[in-house]
């Protein structure tokens, strides 16, 4: 059994504005999306800049992508989503957060509850995520978020209770 709606990872680069408060959505303005991969039904779907150029176009695929999705929107970092979408698109964006009522990082949930690594070869680390998408290692970077993705689905399966 799969959950309804469409769960949503990214990854990023950039920097935060600390001038605003932690709760301001202009503190993530500089930071851009550079992995839009989402699964919605039982289909995974993922986009990569691949390089500073592309950015413009990943911005334009969700802005185009988002509004067709089924919601509700599921995500680990429902604030930090929500802000890159919101300074990326425009767009407004609720999320709900994959873990429900379980405590802990996604890495230590993952641990504890026996999920696998689902083969991330940045151990669930998105700064190294952002070092080696600047390094040109889109490859890992792809392979990051497939695994953030199917590990936050089965978190968000678990803590609904569809999964032993």
């Amino acid at each position: 059994m799969r959950v309804r709606g469409t769960l949503i990872d990214l990854e990023t680069t950039g920097e935060f504005d600390r001038s605003y408060p932690p709760w301001d959505p202009r503190q993530y303005a500089g930071i851009r999306p550079t992995i839009f991969g989402y699964i919605t039904r039982d289909e995974l779907v993922q986009y990569c800049a691949v390089g500073e150029d592309d950015l413009p176009e990943i911005r334009e695929i969700m802005s185009a992508t988002l509004p067709s999705l089924e919601g509700p929107f599921y995500a680990l970092n429902t604030y930090f989503e929500g802000c890159i979408i919101e300074n990326s698109c425009g767009l407004q964006a609720s999320f709900v957060d994959v873990r429900g009522g379980i405590r802990g990082s996604k890495w230590a949930i993952r641990r504890r509850l026996g999920i696998p690594t689902y083969d991330d070869p940045l151990h669930g680390d998105g700064a190294a995520c952002m070092r080696e998408w600047l390094r040109g290692n889109y490859g890992a970077c792809m392979m990051h978020n497939r695994a953030c993705l199917l590990i936050e689905r089965d978190i968000n399966e678990h803590s609904l209770g569809l999964t032993g």
